[in-house]
């Protein structure tokens, strides 16, 4: 096997990483790609399998769902490597969860912590139970979540992460699950401190989601020019890197906000955006119009 292009495809991995961790998913889905063709040509299986889950991550987070899912469950039965199979049903595990098919995403997820349990990685161990709290979220468990959320900063701690990844997201999603307690002061708190390390470590995803949950939280608390300049710089973000999840929440928040400050043209330009993607259902804009969903509407959730 060719050193030098071994060296590059481990290159490649590591760099694919880095993006990953930053929020700049389209660059790591380039780097990964070029890594999988790497390991074609070296027709390594290992290699393969490590760059085909890699790449899923990538897709995952663009919110390419079928796309990410592809090769994962036929990696699951041929690979007895447990850093790949961890891999690979995590990532199984989130595409089920935004696809709102939340047993089966729960399965897999626990597939990947017994598979975190034989791997000296605090990270994984960490994002695992973080995952499995996004999970229990999405039912409605949200004692069980902020559960889960507060042992992943546990072992976060034990194996002295201190603020790297992905301590940034465990903490926005513990302030989020707090705002659906609605427990908005202590959810704001938390989630300013996920900004500030976001911030520092360089995580735009990250970043986007915590102005995105503090628009929605300071909406519940009628501080609606708050909630309006957070939610502006959550769409200006979203808009740049192309999260298209978090447009449409904040295409949602926005027009809300707007609607709530008795700003009637804004509030269309908004929920006009938002009804765009959503040709199928023409009468969308005028129902979040007429209904005030704000109370029951799960902002990571499928939407």
């Amino acid at each position: 096997m060719p050193p030098d292009v071994v060296a590059r495809y481990s290159e490649l991995t590591a760099e694919g990483t880095l993006q990953v961790r930053r929020g700049e998913f389209r660059l790591a889905a380039e780097q990964f790609e070029a890594a999988l063709q790497i390991a074609r040509e070296l027709n390594d299986p290992h290699l393969i399998h490590r760059a085909v889950c890699n790449l899923s991550t990538a897709r995952l987070s663009q919110g390419q769902i079928q796309e990410a899912e592809k090769g994962l469950r036929e990696i699951l039965l041929k690979s007895p490597d447990p850093n790949i199979i961890f891999i690979a049903s995590s990532n199984l595990a989130s595409a089920l969860r935004r696809q709102g098919r939340l047993q089966k995403a729960l399965l897999y997820a626990k597939r990947a912590l017994r598979a975190s349990d034989t791997i000296d990685n605090y990270t994984w161990k960490a994002t695992c139970h973080n995952l499995i709290a996004n999970i229990y979220m999405n039912m409605s468990y949200l004692d069980d979540a902020m559960a889960e959320y507060r042992f992943a900063l546990t072992l976060s701690q034990r194996g002295g992460l201190g603020t790297s990844y992905p301590v940034d997201y465990i903490k926005e999603n513990l302030g989020y699950c707090s705002l659906l307690k609605k427990r908005y002061r202590q959810g704001i708190a938390i989630i300013l401190e996920a900004l500030q390390i976001s911030l520092a470590n360089g995580n735009t995803r990250c970043l986007v989601e915590c102005y995105q949950d503090l628009c929605f939280a300071y909406m519940q608390l009628k501080e609606l020019k708050r909630a309006e300049e957070h939610g502006e710089k959550a769409l200006a973000i979203a808009t740049e890197k192309d999260y298209k999840d978090i447009l449409k929440n904040c295409y949602y928040l926005l027009g809300e906000v707007n609607l709530l400050m008795e700003n009637e043209e804004r509030s269309d330009f908004y929920f006009d955006r938002l009804q765009e993607l959503y040709p199928h259902l023409p009468v969308l804009k005028q129902f979040l119009r007429t209904f005030d969903v704000s109370n029951i509407i799960n902002l990571k959730n499928p939407f």
